[in-house]
């Protein structure tokens, strides 16, 4: 599965979708996971109501099943529910680590009624 991390800082999960200034995608299974690439974007890290920001972030996710995220607007939510983007804020603040190995043990566990209750929770 294919994922993405919204981090300011490159170690938490500490952002908003529309102005992350970083955007990490994975490849998550139940035997791991490994760092894909990351997506850094130079613009300005402060809501200000200029879409194109959202519009290259929403871009850079495509193919993502979930994204990781601190919060998201509603224009936001909107990209993610077209693209079928799962966003998951439950690790708000935590390390992306600790994000990383939930989700690998919940695959391992072949929890899909977590999967499931956090795609409803997107919607």
């Amino acid at each position: 599965m294919r994922i993405a991390i919204a981090s300011q800082d490159l170690t938490r999960i500490d952002a908003h979708l529309g102005w992350t200034k970083n955007l990490m995608l994975y490849e998550v299974t139940a035997e791991g996971y490994r760092h894909l690439s990351t997506r850094t974007f130079q613009d300005g890290l402060h809501p200000d109501g200029d879409h194109d920001k959202l519009n290259q972030r929403l871009e850079a996710l495509q193919g993502c099943a979930m994204v990781f995220l601190a919060a998201v607007g509603p224009e936001g939510e909107l990209g993610l529910a077209r693209q079928r983007i799962t966003a998951v804020r439950d690790f708000a603040g935590e390390p992306i680590a600790l994000a990383l190995d939930a989700l690998r043990d919940r695959l391992r566990a072949n929890d899909s009624r977590w999967l499931r209750q956090e795609e409803r929770r997107s919607r």
